[in-house]
């Protein structure tokens, strides 16, 4: 499974600093036999995940029985399945740089065996053409494949790339290659993809020198097309992302338009928005939308799953950072920590990590792994997968029970701004005039009005937030927040929702570096506990 732009990501997280506190190693599901990859017990691997901080790479069976495939002595990137699921590929970098590190190697992995081979190589990205994995040289002249068995072979590229080129996927004829563009010619961390082939002859990968600010790459299980994460950047915590599809040999590729749905909307992810999950599921792609964890609040319910075929999304779900699925109902869901805590100082290069839930084909659900940074399906998974049943849009609910940061709202001002908002979806005036009787003028003369009273509802739609002496819709208008991490004021969840349900606008502020939302005046409606513990509608809040 891949996740948002590596350098992106990393980059972000130098900045922010945040990530999942995971529990142990074992695995609470399936069970954990971490050894040398070759006990026995288990079937054979559907999927393979990665645990950073634990330094391993993880396996697990069709039951959920886990175990441990290799040893980590660095940072793993881009793990790749063979097209037969026997083997896995990977670059690791103990050097201090990205590019043409000295501590870099390329890793094959037989996972029947547990046997390990690694080879020192300057080299760029890696993906399997047909059973050989492949990556390209440091300084973008040839391929490299590392084959089951023998030597290291080389083919030299019959163009040449730049020293910034990198193998973004395989295929089952040729590997993609995307090749770093001058930034005068075409902008900003664009590149154009070519495809070479096991001879070295390198061919566009049409439409020719098309830009694409091309992240990772994933093949389809049967290696004819690829599908790649996107992510224009206009700053560093100003990047958009999206995902297109391409196939080998072919004129043209599909960039449909991020979805626009109610839960997109409700997300608050417009100019600045990621891909943080990537996968083949049958003739599909299940991805996942979020925002960027070193510059935005990541509460889980800002991450959307959609699946994706013929240019069409299907909303599936929310608070994972990756879903895939396998054959037989299988599932598999890296799930967003609810409060991600401070990273360690060895720690401030990974993304976020979270739990990696796997359902297996009887409907039993188990936890794999905790701090789980990627993982992937087999190949022969991701075809079997039948396309994702669509998620149910929320409902309309009554009035909230909690405040937009979690409080508990009073029961006797709960049920008054239920009264007040089933009179305004009534549309009857007169209860409203009154309920609002000890209410300002200005709040008395909108009730009179059609949009008044739809207003009415929206407002109560919102979050209250607690005041000395009662509660205040919504509660940003009692305490605004930043989409920041780590801040004392960081946009909850609830206020995330707030946000967009009312279209409150964005504040200059001199203290915070992220997005500021307070309500303007007329988005105010305060209750207040009276005499006696009545409750009473006051009108407009004004601190």
């Amino acid at each position: 499974m891949n996740r948002a732009a590596r350098a992106v990501r990393w980059a972000a997280a130098l900045v922010a600093g945040v990530t999942l506190a995971g529990a142990g190693c074992d695995a609470p599901g399936g069970g954990n036999d971490a050894g040398n990859g070759t006990g026995q017990g288990h079937g054979a691997p559907v999927i393979a995940f990665v645990r950073p901080v634990a330094n391993e790479i993880v396996l697990a069976d069709a039951t959920g029985r886990t175990w441990r495939g290799a040893r980590l002595k660095a940072k793993a990137d881009d793990v790749r399945w063979s097209p037969d699921g026997s083997a896995l590929a990977w670059i690791d970098d103990d050097g201090d740089g990205y590019h043409g590190s000295g501590g870099r190697r390329l890793h094959r992995l037989d996972v029947a065996t547990g046997h390990e081979r690694a080879t020192p190589c300057a080299c760029q990205g890696v993906g399997f053409l047909g059973d050989e994995a492949a990556t390209l040289t440091a300084d973008g002249d040839a391929l490299l494949f590392l084959p089951a068995a023998g030597q290291v072979r080389r083919a030299q590229l019959s163009v040449p790339q730049s020293d910034y080129a990198k193998v973004a996927a395989g295929g089952r004829d040729a590997v993609t290659i995307a090749n770093m563009l001058p930034e005068e010619k075409a902008g900003r961390g664009q590149y154009e993809l070519v495809a070479a082939d096991r001879s070295g002859t390198v061919r566009p990968f049409l439409p020719a020198g098309a830009p694409t600010a091309i992240a990772e790459g994933v093949q389809s299980p049967d290696g004819r097309r690829i599908a790649w994460e996107s992510a224009d950047s206009g700053g560093a915590c100003w990047n958009v992302g999206n995902v297109l599809v391409a196939a080998y040999g072919k004129k043209g590729r599909q960039a449909p338009e991020r979805p626009t749905d109610a839960a997109m909307g409700r997300a608050l992810l417009n100019d600045r928005v990621l891909v943080t999950g990537l996968a083949w599921a049958g003739q599909g792609l299940t991805v996942t939308f979020g925002p960027q964890s070193g510059c935005q609040a990541v509460p889980p319910e800002r991450f959307l799953s959609y699946y994706l075929r013929d240019g069409k999304w299907r909303f599936i779900g929310s608070g994972m950072l990756a879903v895939g699925y396998g054959g037989q109902g299988r599932v598999a869901r890296l799930l967003v920590p609810e409060r991600p805590e401070p990273l360690k100082p060895d720690e401030y290069a990974f993304p976020l990590l979270g739990d990696l839930e796997f359902t297996d084909g009887r409907g039993e659900r188990h936890v794999l792994g905790s701090r789980v940074s990627t993982f992937v399906f087999t190949p022969a998974e991701s075809a079997r997968a039948a396309a994702p049943a669509p998620a149910a849009e929320p409902k309309p609910t009554g009035v909230a029970r909690t405040g937009d940061r979690g409080e508990p709202v009073p029961a006797h001002l709960r049920a008054l701004a239920q009264r007040i908002k089933d009179a305004a979806e009534d549309d009857d005036a007169a209860r409203l005039r009154a309920l609002c009787d000890p209410c300002d003028d200005e709040t008395r003369a909108t009730l009179g009005t059609t949009k008044g009273r739809r207003e009415l509802v929206r407002l109560l739609s919102s979050h209250p937030g607690r005041t000395e002496n009662g509660i205040v819709f919504p509660g940003l208008a009692a305490h605004r927040c930043v989409d920041q991490p780590a801040q004392d004021i960081t946009c909850t969840a609830a206020q995330i929702h707030d946000i967009t349900l009312l279209d409150i606008p964005v504040v200059d502020s001199d203290t915070y570096e992220g997005d500021v939302y307070e309500p303007d005046i007329d988005q105010r409606l305060q209750l207040r506990t009276g005499s006696g513990g009545k409750a009473l509608w006051v009108g407009r809040y004004a601190p």
